[in-house]
């Protein structure tokens, strides 16, 4: 429930800024927007991945000071946003056979959590773990808790990326002095705030078009099915653009004004395009190098559509477009023509409410969408006290990662929780043991069984061959006395 002293602190690392924002959620669901900062990230941010760990710890520290400042409270944690070039969806499934018809337990769905998360190869890490359906026998359903079957089909999709990402962000704020309370995953954030439920429900792809990155996620009956991070975006225009010697801020200004997705042979007539220096490029070699990114970044969208095995019959709530690269002119018709979808929707701003009294105009071109929405997934109380009287996260005599001085009821209440963990553990590995236990009886009845009917075989043809000579002889002996 939100309280007065709820305050949720939320940073987003995006490749061109790094995003923070600081807010307290309100009973009617709306966020009550505190402190924000920017800070530009192109030279220790690249394709959504650190690159500068130097650089990236300076700017947190700086965020950090320039928030409490405008909120004259006390930081103590902060979400952070994870994503980035190389994340995407892998399918694993999990599989238990029983020698008789048994109840599903929660335990043993719980075991079978455990061992697709240690799944994960010694270069990726599990982000986060979606199940999908489970199979019993015959039928496929959601929720497998108490059922009765002989055996049941775990079917997850796991989030990776290289296990090195998070260690990254955790040793910059680390070395910030800023602890993380949780890394929730970007992209899904953004789209369980922007994405209506009847369009998770029948199907739909969310695509968010940044600077250097492009998120896809498809959903299908309330359930990510696919996701992927494709490393290009907005910024790649820019380049291409560079490429006729135009340097970066009056390309992304030339972008804006001239760049179209589709390019028609006869734009208005133009025939050049005049320079800040006075220098004139064609209009045509411009176009076309802008409508010819744009294409590659679409046709890689579509291609993640179809990797996600569901087409446009089954994606009924259609393609949902959001990002600062999306806005660019006849960017619809370029989706259109190059995914076939009919059905487009593009998002500027999130569905969560938002109160700014102090910060009019804050977010209206979106460019804070990702850290509200982290924002909205958050739960834990981010700030202890008001500036200079209780920032004990900042006191020398404490570790940089050192939580607040919990209260005692607080430290029983972990204490209980720890236990009752620890006990879930322990009844976990009992089951998934005993499941292990009955697995391996069931591969040696199998393997049994299948010994005693390739005897049977071979005894069989045993008795076949002396048949076979028996009757060879009789035919001899019959054919002897005839003649």
């Amino acid at each position: 429930m939100p309280t007065e002293d709820n305050l949720i602190v939320a940073i987003e690392l995006g490749s061109s800024k790094v995003t923070g924002v600081a807010g307290r959620k309100q009973p009617d669901g709306a966020i009550q927007v505190l402190a924000f900062a920017q800070e530009p990230s192109t030279t220790f941010i690249r394709k959504g991945r650190i690159n500068n760990v130097n650089k990236m710890t300076q700017c947190i520290v700086s965020m950090k000071s320039n928030l409490e400042q405008k909120m004259q409270k006390s930081i103590s944690r902060v979400y952070v946003g994870i994503g980035g070039m190389g994340m995407h969806t892998v399918a694993n499934s999990v599989v238990r056979h029983f020698d008789s018809k048994m109840e599903i337990t929660q335990e043993m769905i719980d075991a079978m959590s455990d061992e697709n998360r240690s799944s994960a190869s010694p270069d990726r890490d599990i982000l986060e773990s979606v199940p999908q359906e489970y199979h019993l026998g015959t039928q496929y359903t959601i929720d497998p808790v108490g059922i009765l079957s002989d055996g049941i089909e775990g079917h997850y999709l796991n989030i990776v990326a290289n296990s090195s990402v998070r260690e990254e962000i955790r040793n910059c704020f680390r070395s910030a002095g800023v602890s993380i309370a949780d890394l929730p995953i970007t992209v899904q954030a953004l789209a369980d705030t922007m994405l209506t439920e009847p369009e998770k429900r029948s199907g739909c792809v969310f695509v968010d078009m940044g600077a250097e990155t492009t998120s896809v996620a498809v959903y299908k009956n309330n359930l990510l099915r696919h996701l992927a991070v494709i490393p290009l975006g907005g910024a790649n225009i820019n380049r291409d653009i560079m490429s006729l010697q135009i340097e970066d801020e009056e390309a992304e200004d030339l972008k804006l004004k001239y760049g179209s997705a589709v390019h028609a042979s006869e734009e208005d007539g133009q025939k050049t395009i005049k320079l800040r220096d006075g220098r004139t490029v064609s209009y045509e070699e411009f176009a076309g190098l802008v409508e010819a990114r744009v294409e590659e970044i679409i046709l890689n969208v579509n291609n993640q559509i179809t990797l996600s095995k569901y087409d446009r019959s089954q994606l009924i709530g259609g393609l949902i477009i959001t990002g600062g690269a999306s806005h660019m002119k006849d960017i619809d018709k370029a989706f259109m023509r190059d995914t076939k979808f009919e059905k487009i929707r593009f998002v500027r701003n999130i569905r969560v409410p938002l109160r700014t009294p102090d910060y009019p105009g804050f977010n209206s071109d979106g460019d804070c969408n990702a850290a509200i929405a982290l924002i909205d997934k958050g739960e834990m109380n981010c700030c202890n006290g008001e500036l200079g009287k209780a920032d004990l996260f900042n006191d020398d005599e404490h570790n940089a990662d050192q939580e607040p001085q919990p209260t005692p009821e607080e430290i029983a209440a972990a204490e209980a929780a720890k236990k009752a963990e620890e006990e879930a553990a322990k009844r976990r590995e009992e089951e998934r043991l005993r499941l292990e236990r009955e697995a391996e009886e069931e591969r040696k009845r199998i393997e049994e069984a299948k010994r005693r009917k390739q005897q049977r075989w071979k005894n069989f043809k045993k008795k076949m061959s002396r048949f076979g000579d028996w009757f060879g002889k009789m035919v001899d002996e019959n054919d002897g006395n005839n003649a």
